[in-house]
């Protein structure tokens, strides 16, 4: 397949990789002490690690997908540093931490 067409397909080189996790934040979503750990939680942990990230904070919990700034370079380090951060707070219950998959084919 030509150059063009694995950047068009995002395969080969131009795969892009992300990861996916859940967990509950042990507080009321409402308080300033969850403000202060989703500021933490950027800054921190996703952004420290050069990723980027999107998902939604309810009460039922938390669902996450992160990949890198520039998704062709998310990597396995990156994923355990998260997995590490998360599982070092006291506030955080983590329920599933996924591997690292093809953003475009595997969901």
């Amino acid at each position: 397949m030509k150059k063009r067409l694995r950047k068009k397909y995002r395969v080969g080189e131009f795969r892009e990789l992300c990861f996916e996790f859940t967990f509950d934040y042990k507080g009321d979503i409402e308080s300033a002490e969850c403000e202060q750990f989703l500021h933490a939680f950027v800054n921190d942990c996703i952004e420290a690690n050069g990723l980027n990230c999107e998902g939604n904070l309810t009460d039922a919990g938390c669902n996450i997908t992160a990949r890198a700034e520039d998704p062709t370079q998310t990597n396995e380090a990156q994923r355990q540093a998260v997995k590490a951060w998360l599982d070092a707070r006291e506030d955080v219950e983590v329920k599933s931490f996924g591997e690292l998959v093809d953003a475009w084919y595997n969901f």
